[in-house]
C-alpha cells in the first residue's frame, strides 16, 4: 500500500470511529445505509471548503449515494472487532474507543476540521435510516464531469456523485503524524483487504449477492 493509500484508509478510519461514536451518542447509527449517508454528507460539506478529511468516492446506488470503499473500511473495522453490529445499531468496542482516546491529540489537532462532521451528526443523528435516505434522495447537486444539477433520486445508476478532495486542490487536510501510521497501519492487511475488495466488486456486479445500497 503506497504511503498516500496509508494515509487516507488511516484518516478515513479514525473519522469513521469518530462519526459512529458522536452519532451513537446523540441518536444512534442502526445500519450501513445511516452510515453512508452520514459519511456522504460530511465529506460533501467538506469539498466544498476544499478540506480533505474523508478520501471516500460516492456512486449513485439504489438507494443513493453509496461509497466501495467505505463498504470495506466498514467491513475490516467489524472484522478487527473495532466494530460491533448489534441488532440495533452498529457501536464502537473498548478496543475502539481506547483507540480513540490514544488519538486524542491528533483529534484535538484537527478540531477544526471535525466541525462539519460535527454539524451533520448532531442535524442528522436521530434520522432513522429511511429518514435520512429520503432525505439525501431529494438533494440537488451538481454531478461531476457531465456538470449538471440534478436531484441525487434522478441521477442515473453508477453515476459518481461525490469525489475525494485531492492533496493538491485541498486547502486544508487532516493532519496524522507518521509516527502514527505505523501504529494504525497494522488495523489493515493487504491480502485480506484485496480479498475484501474482490467480494465486494463481485457484489456489486451481482455476480454474488445484490446489494440493498
Amino acid at each position: 500500500m503506497s504511503e498516500m493509500g496509508i494515509r487516507e484508509r488511516v484518516t478515513n478510519v479514525l473519522l469513521l470511529l469518530y462519526l459512529i461514536e458522536k452519532t451513537n451518542r446523540l441518536g444512534k447509527v442502526e445500519d450501513e445505509l445511516k452510515l453512508q449517508k452520514l459519511v456522504f454528507l460530511a465529506q460533501k460539506r467538506l469539498v466544498k471548503k476544499k478540506i480533505k478529511a474523508f478520501s471516500y468516492n460516492f456512486f449513485r446506488w439504489r438507494k443513493g449515494p453509496f461509497s466501495k470503499n467505505l463498504r470495506i473500511d466498514l467491513i475490516t473495522l467489524l472484522q478487527t472487532r473495532f466494530l460491533v453490529k448489534k441488532p440495533d445499531r452498529i457501536e464502537l468496542t473498548e478496543k475502539a474507543k481506547e483507540l480513540l482516546n490514544n488519538c486524542s491529540e491528533i483529534l484535538i489537532e484537527n478540531q477544526s476540521l471535525l466541525r462539519d462532521i460535527d454539524k451533520v451528526v448532531s442535524a442528522r443523528a436521530e434520522y432513522s435510516p429511511e429518514e435520512i435516505k429520503d432525505f439525501v434522495y431529494s438533494m440537488r447537486v451538481t454531478v461531476p464531469r457531465i456538470r449538471q444539477i440534478m436531484s441525487i433520486k434522478n441521477i442515473p445508476p453508477s453515476q459518481l456523485i461525490l469525489f475525494k478532495t485531492s492533496d493538491k486542490k485541498a486547502r486544508s487536510i487532516f493532519h496524522v503524524d507518521d509516527s502514527w501510521l505505523a501504529t494504525l497501519e497494522l488495523i489493515f492487511d493487504d491480502e485480506a483487504l484485496k480479498s475484501l475488495e474482490r467480494a465486494v466488486d463481485d457484489a456489486i456486479e451481482g455476480r454474488v449477492q445484490k446489494l440493498s445500497l
